[in-house]
């Protein structure tokens, strides 16, 4: 059987076969996958990428946005920037999971000047699950929500840091590793009846991207205790025993890497494995061998 390695990654996840799963990490994103940059898109190219990774710019309030090009980073009309954790992914912890924080900012009347990119996720880079939004409020939209650069904790939605954040909850999701933020402003500037139009209107400008429920992918965190270590891709549902290299009647658990079963059973002639984005333990007597899918 020829295995394809292009475009899927396997890694090594520190967990044991009891579901002891590594503490939640918090960070920024520090990875992108893949930029098309919209109509007029111009700000901040010189200093990409590096402007969209690490917090928000600290100066930014909610009545004076950041103005900076090496903070943020223009979309322009329909541009869209798919971002993501080296090594990590984001996992479906308690309430709002990650934040995206764009230079939206409250004028002298009160209104929000907001310039909306729509979010979705993705655990494969393959298949997509959007956050629905409302099209008369833009909510579930990010570029909604002023920055407060000056909140004690940007990581913490109750800090009042600003920045728009997304609960994998809502759309039924454990893991994710990419995060595709797509410019809607195009449309709003179609539309000088909404409620959220102005002539200004020239694209979403990312600012930041970050979450507090982390959890690492590779194999340094690996306890001792796994004497036996695979690190295998797999690009088929269903391989033969052979592949593994068990016999017949051993036992796996399949989890989601925050530690939920999915499956467990015996190893037959097959092992068919219908999730992506999951880890696989095998007990061979008093060895484990984990393998992460993805």
């Amino acid at each position: 059987m020829r295995i394809s390695t292009q475009g899927i990654y396997a890694f090594i996840v520190g967990v044991s076969l009891y579901g002891n799963f590594p503490q939640w990490e918090r960070g920024w994103i520090d990875t992108v996958f893949a930029f098309d940059p919209g109509r007029g898109q111009s700000f901040g190219r010189e200093y990409f990428p590096a402007n969209v990774f690490g917090p928000p710019d600290t100066a930014a309030r909610p009545e004076r946005p950041s103005a900076s090009p090496r903070q943020i980073l223009s979309l322009g009309m329909g541009g869209e920037i798919v971002v993501g954790f080296r090594e990590r992914a984001v996992v479906n912890g308690p309430g709002p999971d990650f934040v995206v924080f764009e230079n939206a900012f409250r004028t002298p009347s009160g209104k929000v000047f907001a310039e909306p990119a729509i979010v979705s996720v993705s655990r494969d880079g393959i298949s997509w699950h959007q956050f629905p939004w409302d099209s008369l409020t833009l909510q579930g939209c990010a570029g909604l929500t002023p920055t407060n650069g000056a909140a004690v904790d940007l990581l913490d939605p109750t800090a009042d840091g600003g920045g728009d954040w997304f609960d994998l909850e809502t759309l039924g999701i454990d893991t994710i590793r990419y995060i595709r933020i797509s410019d809607i402003t195009g449309w709003l500037a179609a539309r000088p009846e909404h409620p959220f139009w102005d002539p200004t209107l020239s694209g979403f400008d990312l600012d930041a991207v970050g979450s507090r429920y982390l959890v690492q992918l590779s194999s340094h965190n690996t306890p001792n205790s796994f004497v036996h270590r695979r690190h295998l891709i797999l690009s088929e549902p269903c391989l033969p025993r052979s592949f593994f290299g068990v016999a017949s009647g051993t036992s796996y658990h399949l989890y989601t890497l925050e530690g939920r079963l999915l499956q467990a059973g015996k190893v037959d002639e097959q092992l068919c494995l219908p999730y992506r984005g999951a880890i696989l333990l095998l007990r061979v007597g008093s060895m484990e061998a984990v393998v992460v899918w993805l």
